[in-house]
């Protein structure tokens, strides 16, 4: 899934909005919530070495908010690293070069949005 794809699938699927939100590094597509404007994912093409894939180059990462257990559960997992640039016990980095299924990133999409979901005040 390229990041075009991507961003075609998240707005089509999703009640979301996409912007840059991150002012000293505008290549960051943020995607959020419409109700709550929460966060649940975010996407840029950053170096290789940047999230420790041995080959020289460019390549397409997606972060997604995930709970803890599930993150423990991928981190050891081919396309899986630690989140870049954002809280590792509650983001994963997914590489976007064919590692992982697009029918898993979708899914594991489905379980970001709902994670980032409106939540009751407390009181």
């Amino acid at each position: 899934m390229t990041l075009d794809e991507l961003k075609e699938y998240i707005l089509g699927q999703y009640e979301a909005e996409n912007d840059h939100s991150f002012e000293e590094d505008s290549s960051v597509i943020v995607f959020k919530r419409q109700d709550n404007k929460k966060w649940f994912a975010a996407a840029k093409n950053i170096g290789c070495r940047s999230v420790n894939v041995s080959r020289a180059g460019r390549i397409d990462i997606l972060n997604v908010r995930l709970s803890p257990r599930d993150i423990t559960a991928l981190r050891s997992r081919e396309g899986f690293r630690p989140a870049w640039r954002m809280n590792a016990n509650s983001w994963v980095t997914i590489l976007l070069d064919g590692s992982v299924p697009d029918d898993e990133i979708r899914s594991l999409l489905d379980k970001a949005f709902t994670l980032a979901g409106a939540k009751g005040r407390k009181r």
